[in-house]
């Protein structure tokens, strides 16, 4: 039986040293091929590149510092947040976004996420000139793995347009091109950057599967055992990207709507996933060591309380979950306290350290699960969906996220999808109570340790299908009953909260910006209400050294506080917070 290899070419130079070891324990293969031994490069670069953190998959210290103040993205977006009280004085510039003593973007500035997202995708322009030297059937193989690698240089630009607003890129990404603009690039319109990644996506949409069909049977043999993510499947490839291209297309709609509509309207005529798309690393994930993002975020479980925006989306009546009156995410979703029933974190301060003093105190770990049912008085996520789970995958998309932007697109007239805005609703609660339950049973954490009752509450079985569609009807009810638009909205942005939660915190800040949905607890500390709302964020230090003329053109943007450019006019004049603390 012939042997496969997975050729990889590791070119991260930004491993923390105490990760190094356990790095080159988990990822160097003493069996693998290299192209020193007459392989192709080619297959290599891209299972690099596919697999580099920051880019599809997250990684350690990212996740350490998204979470650990409560002053990051999560805690701003209200997804997650420290159990807050008059003790972490630090919030006292929670309003303060303007000298750094607020808003923490130290998960982009400190991790150096813009500069290393350029670093990360050297492998795309690698893969350019090697290809581009090639000549018969060896470009046509080498052909495929350029045009993903071309999406994935797409799909991080977005993100960085997501987080910046303007960024190099015409200039970016030249490989060995002469010339003193490759090395000091241009800042570009960020509307500008959608628009070519708009029509980039569209193009690769286009011309994958010919590229895929005229590929060797031998280069699909091994394109089969690269592709860490689609395991070969070219299709759902097509699928992903096309999925990407609409979720860009509708974020541009707000600002661009005669040029979005038609554009939208041609991607829903080709395909989109058919399925949840997420892939597994292939070592096993060990939650409390090594380079992964379980790590950060099991090392700041004390940061990962659920808030009361979402909370009070997920259980209605008493705080006991109650199937019929619950949404059933919330036993997979969210840990029970030690009253077994399930209490989120407010951003009152002011009502919550009267809690905190009167005793109400938490056991901060994910590592007992016993001590946390006996001391916890809010909810953490669910250890075992979350925090331990040591096959959680790293995602790519999901049906309840497809589901959603459908929905939008049918309530805003965006395009026919041919299903109503409401239909759509109630498909994305059905998948996405699917894709939760999923996610909680790949997880092994204390099964061993823990009573058949604690095992009932951290694993929840999945519920009937008749319990699943009464709650989908719940919330299309409620959908179609909104008086406005913007009611509409409301309930929409709440089950993308609910959906993608702790699991997507970019992806929930870029739609908070840019909708103002859902709307905001009011920050309450001592006698001041605080609504602020971070922007953006500032660009790295670095830049201002080693780009200064081009720097200079953006440095007006260089804050917090600036809206990207998607964010409609109108939505820029809109309160992101509720008037009070009284919810929908």
């Amino acid at each position: 039986m012939k042997k496969a290899y997975l050729y990889i070419i590791l070119l991260s130079a930004s491993v923390l040293g105490a990760c190094k070891k356990d790095l080159e324990d988990r990822f160097y293969d003493k069996d693998k091929l290299t192209s020193g031994q007459g392989i192709d490069v080619v297959p290599g670069l891209f299972t690099s590149l596919l697999t580099n953190n920051k880019i599809f998959a997250q990684d350690y210290g990212e996740w350490y510092y998204l979470l650990n103040g409560g002053t990051s993205i999560t805690g701003y977006e209200q997804v997650a947040q420290r159990y807050v009280s008059y003790r972490y004085d630090w919030f006292s510039g929670y309003n303060d976004l303007t000298t750094g003593n607020g808003f923490d973007d130290a998960p982009m500035t400190g991790q150096s996420f813009f500069q290393n997202s350029f670093t990360r995708l050297k492998n795309y322009e690698v893969l350019v000139d090697s290809v581009a030297l090639r000549t018969g059937q060896l470009k046509i193989d080498g052909d495929l793995y350029l045009k993903l690698a071309s999406f994935i240089k797409c799909y991080q630009s977005a993100k960085l347009v997501d987080v910046f607003n303007s960024i190099p890129y015409s200039d970016a990404f030249q490989g060995i091109k002469g010339g003193a603009q490759y090395l000091f690039p241009k800042y570009d319109d960020p509307k500008s950057v959608y628009q070519s990644i708009i029509a980039e996506l569209g193009t690769l949409v286009d011309a994958l599967p010919a590229a895929y069909a005229q590929t060797s049977d031998a280069g699909k043999t091994i394109f089969k055992n690269q592709d860490i993510a689609f395991k070969g499947d070219i299709n759902k490839w097509v699928a992903f990207i096309n999925f990407t291209r609409l979720k860009l297309l509708v974020r541009i709609a707000g600002v661009e709507e005669a040029y979005a509509k038609p554009l939208i309207q041609a991607a829903l005529a080709k395909p989109l996933p058919q399925q949840d798309y997420y892939w597994f690393y292939w070592f096993d994930i060990v939650p409390t060591g090594g380079g992964t993002w379980i790590r950060g975020v099991y090392e700041n479980s004390f940061a990962s309380f659920i808030p009361n925006i979402i909370m009070k989306r997920l259980n209605y009546g008493t705080p006991a979950y109650e199937e019929g009156i619950d949404d059933p995410r919330l036993p997979v979703l969210a840990m029970p306290t030690k009253y077994l029933d399930y209490r989120g974190v407010s951003a009152n301060i002011e009502a919550q350290d009267a809690l905190y003093n009167s005793g109400e105190k938490y056991y901060p770990y994910a590592d007992n699960v016993s001590s946390t049912f006996s001391t916890n008085a809010k909810s953490m996520y669910n250890h075992a969906t979350f925090h331990q789970n040591a096959k959680m995958p790293v995602y790519m998309s999901s049906l309840g996220e497809l589901d959603l932007l459908l929905a939008e697109i049918a309530l805003k007239g965006l395009a026919n999808t041919g299903k109503s805005a409401e239909e759509h609703i109630k498909d994305e609660v059905t998948h996405s109570i699917d894709f939760w339950y999923t996610i909680n049973q790949l997880s092994s954490y204390a099964k061993t340790q823990m009573t058949p009752a604690q095992m009932a509450l951290v694993y929840p079985a999945k519920p009937s299908a008749a319990v699943v569609s009464a709650w989908s009807d719940v919330v299309k009810n409620k959908f179609t009953a909104a008086a406005s638009l913007d009611d509409k909205m409301e309930i929409l942005m709440q089950q993308k909260y609910l959906h993608l939660n702790l699991y997507q915190p970019y992806e929930l800040w870029a739609e908070l910006r840019r909708t103002h949905h859902p709307k905001l607890e009011p920050f309450t500390w001592h006698s001041s209400v605080w609504k602020p709302m971070p922007e953006r964020a500032r660009y790295p230090a670095i830049e201002v050294t080693n780009n200064p003329d081009n720097f200079a053109k953006v440095a007006a943007q260089n804050n917090n506080t600036s809206p990207i450019f998607w964010v409609p006019a109108s939505i820029r004049a809109q309160s992101a917070y509720w008037n009070d603390y009284n919810y929908q």
